[in-house]
Parts: structure tokens; sequence; C-alpha cells
């Protein structure tokens, strides 16, 4: 399986790509912050879970968990590139160790062998994360929040890879909010249906844009969409559906 996560620098220094060689996963006592999306397109929902409060004692891996069709979700931040990071700490403070007489015992420990200031640094740890289309190319990326650090911005090329077939809808609410909080969406699709609501939450203390996102795996061919509106109106289209755009609907006004 090849790599179609790349890591974007935050810092104006390019991005790179990685190939992962295993998909073990990792424990951890503490995580925090899921997000959950269908990364690869397939019409399955994965899952993505930042590594938690783990800043500044230990370093902090993040799973991406693919779902295989239902049946059981894969470990596979490794072999898409997800871990391991470009560096694994980020500076944590800054010790003055031009007095060590002024210091505590930590401070003393910290300083040993060193008269100036010395950059204490922490292992990286992400608290939260969102997933969405950050580069519009119709694959889902992912952001996450860290601890002390830049934030991590994962761009897929899955686009790039391969064809994949997917569906935004933006909704437009008139009797109900103007985002359409609240509504059901269900895309009817090659005798499979798909279905999205929209909370508009994504990830712990994160926000992500609000077109909802459908994977449609190997189907072309939209047959119909149901919205279900929080105002109770009930919306059907069937006409001039395609693949691979992005869809607004308007709440009717009856």
């Amino acid at each position: 399986m090849h790599s179609f996560l790349r890591r974007r620098s935050t810092n104006g220094g390019g991005c790179f790509d990685r190939s992962g060689l295993t998909s073990c996963g990792a424990s951890r006592k503490k995580w925090q912050g899921v997000s959950v999306g269908d990364i690869n397109a397939d019409g399955w929902d994965d899952i993505f879970i930042s590594s938690g409060m783990s800043f500044p004692f230990r370093y902090g891996i993040n799973s991406m968990l693919l779902n295989n069709r239902g049946e059981k979700f894969l470990d596979s931040e490794f072999l898409l590139g997800v871990e391991p990071r470009q560096t694994s700490y980020t500076p944590w403070f800054v010790m003055d160790c031009t007095n060590p007489a002024v210091l505590g015992p930590l401070g003393q420990v910290v300083c040993q062998g060193q008269t100036q200031k010395v950059t204490v640094s922490g292992p990286k740890s992400s608290r939260s994360s969102v997933v969405f289309d950050l580069d519009n190319d119709g694959d889902l990326d992912i952001v996450t929040n860290d601890f002390n650090s830049a934030p991590m911005v994962l761009i897929s090329d899955l686009a790039q890879q391969k064809k994949i077939h997917w569906l935004k809808v933006v909704l437009v609410g008139t009797k109900s909010n103007r985002n359409g909080l609240g509504a059901t969406v269900r895309v009817h699709s090659g005798g499979q249906t798909y279905t999205r609501y929209n909370d508009g939450k994504s990830g712990y203390l994160s926000q992500s844009v609000l077109p909802l996102y459908f994977g449609l795996g190997d189907i072309s061919k939209i047959d119909s969409i149901e919205v279900a509106w929080p105002s109770g109106r009930k919306q059907v289209l069937s006409k001039g559906l395609t693949d691979n755009q992005t869809l607004k609907i308007t709440e009717p006004d009856k």
C-alpha cells in the first residue's frame, strides 16, 4: 500500500512524501480528539485519533484507523505517512544557567555543566484534529492542533494517485438555520445509501468546514439525494446529479 498523505511544513519549508513499511499500531493510556471522515474515499468512514495529553512527558503517536468495509479498523498511520513525524521534539522553555546558585534542584540538574541559557524540549503531542479537503482536490486532508508546536498539516495525494469518486454537499437553510445544521442527507448511488448528519462538528475543540463529504468508492453514478431538514421538510433530488462536484442544496419554501 502506498502512502497518500504527505506532510506539509508550516514554516515555509515545503512538503515531502513518506511511505511506511509496517501497519503496526501503538497503544496509549491517554488520547484525545477523534475526527471521522472517509480518508480513502471508499464509502466507509475512517477515524483519526490525535495522541492526546502526553506533552511534555512522552511522544504521542497519532492513529489513523482505516475502515475495512465495516469489518474492522486497520492501524495505518505508518503506512500512510502520518507517523513518524519529521521531528519528535518541540521547545518547551528556556532555562537560564548563567547563575545556577539561584536555581532549584531540578534547575541545577538541567544546568549541570552549562553556563548559558539552555532550551529544554518536550516530545510532541497532538491535542485535536480536523478532517477536510484543504487543497480542494477531492480527497480529505488532516490538520492537527499540537501542544506548544505548530500544527501538523497532512495533505492527501490520493486524487493524484488514482481516480476517485466523491460528492460534497453544501446546505442552505431557509426556514431552518442558514447552514442546515441538524439536517440528514442520504445519497443513493449504485444500490448503496450513504448517510451524513450535518452536525457541524469535527474533532475535540475543533471546527472544520461545513460541506458534507461523501466518498463513493468505485461508483460514479448518483441516483438520488434525500435531505431531511430540521424544519421537518423533506427534499429529494434526482436530476442532473454527477460525482466529483460540490452541490449546493437550498431548502425549499414548501
